[in-house]
């Protein structure tokens, strides 16, 4: 009678264990935004060439590449090759991103001006985007303003970029 007693005991506690075990995971099955399961969908790794412009003259500068990651659920995740910055002066770049009513996306993300030097003072780089996918979800454009800002936070210089990117298959 007590070996009976003892597997419904073991029975019972496996069973809550499950039952546990599946509300403690249903939140962060559900917690993806609502952009993770449309298609297309910008998600996903890209090779983007940006152009600088004055935003006042548009006289623009040399094209240099980036790197962007748009990942599931509203971050993002950049690196830059452009030649202006010196070696470690700036760190990779992270934010936001999300799709706006009108079928573009909006990002925003920040980067680290680590020192000074060249052009550049110690700080933060911000970068606003607003992207533009083509149907095959394959190849985006991009509008962006660039703003600098120095330690304490306060504004020195902005700029413009125009970017065009294909998707990393």
């Amino acid at each position: 009678m007590f070996t009976r007693l003892k597997n419904r005991f073991v029975l019972v506690l496996v069973a809550f264990t499950v039952f546990a075990f599946s509300l403690a995971t249903a939140p962060a099955v559900c917690a993806q935004s609502a952009e993770s399961a449309s298609s297309p969908s910008l998600a996903g790794a890209w090779w983007v060439t940006v152009t600088l412009y004055n935003c006042a003259t548009g006289v623009k500068r040399p094209p240099f590449s980036s790197m962007l990651l748009f990942s599931r659920g509203g971050t993002v995740t950049e690196t830059t090759s452009n030649a202006a910055f010196l070696a470690g002066q700036r760190s990779v770049g992270f934010g936001i991103w999300e799709r706006a009513d009108n079928g573009t996306y909006t990002a925003s993300d920040v980067a680290y001006i680590l020192f000074t030097g060249g052009p550049f003072t110690a700080g933060t780089q911000k970068l606003t985007h607003t992207i533009t996918l083509d149907n095959d979800a394959d190849f985006f454009t991009d509008d962006a303003t660039v703003q600098f800002f120095d330690t304490a936070g306060a504004p020195l210089n902005a700029g413009c970029a125009t970017a065009t990117a294909t998707r990393l298959k």
